[in-house]
C-alpha cells in the first residue's frame, strides 16, 4: 500500500511488515500501527525512522542502543511478553527514540542542531509478531568503562 507521510513523503508499505503497539504508545493511544523505515544503503543504519500509519503527521527517528554504546537488560513481565509474543530474549530488538532538547538553539533549522536519546523509555519490538511496547519509566545504571 502506499502511504503520504509528513516527514517521509510518498512511501510504499508493504502491510506483513507492519508493527503493532496494541495499546499505542504513550500520548499516542490511538496511534497503533507503524511502519519501520531506514536507509537501504547503509548495511547498519544509524537512523531509523517509526512512521505511524494512523497519523501521517508522527515520524519518530530512533537508534539501536548499540550505536550508542549502550547495553540494556531489561526485565519484562510475563504480560509483556505474552503482548509481545515473544518466542525468546533474541527475538526482542530494542531501539531508542532520538529526540532534540528543549534548549536547543531555537533559531537552528529543526533538523539539525544536537539530538540526545531517551534510555529510560526504550521500545521493545518483538521481531517475528512485529508488536511493540514502549517500556517507560526504567531505573538505569550507567557503567562507563575505560579503555
Amino acid at each position: 500500500m502506499r502511504f503520504d507521510s509528513s516527514q517521509l513523503g510518498n512511501v510504499e508499505v508493504d502491510e506483513k511488515t507492519i508493527i503493532t503497539f496494541p495499546h499505542g504508545i504513550p500520548a499516542l493511544e490511538n496511534c497503533t500501527r507503524f511502519k519501520l523505515f531506514h536507509d537501504a544503503t547503509h548495511p547498519m543504519p544509524q537512523v531509523y525512522w517509526l512512521q505511524s500509519l494512523d497519523d501521517p503527521g508522527i515520524t519518530f527517528s530512533l537508534t539501536l542502543p548499540e550505536r550508542l554504546g549502550v547495553r540494556f537488560q531489561i526485565e519484562l513481565s510475563d504480560q509483556e511478553v505474552a503482548q509481545l509474543q515473544l518466542q525468546g530474549p533474541e527475538d526482542a530488538a530494542i531501539l531508542l527514540m532520538l529526540y532534540r532538547p528543549l534548549e536547543a538553539d531555537r533559531d537552528s533549522h529543526p533538523a539539525l542542531g544536537p539530538l540526545q536519546a531517551n534510555l529510560c523509555n526504550p521500545l521493545v519490538i518483538g521481531l517475528s509478531s512485529q508488536r511493540g511496547i514502549q517500556k517507560t519509566g526504567l531505573q538505569i545504571d550507567v557503567l562507563l568503562h575505560t579503555p
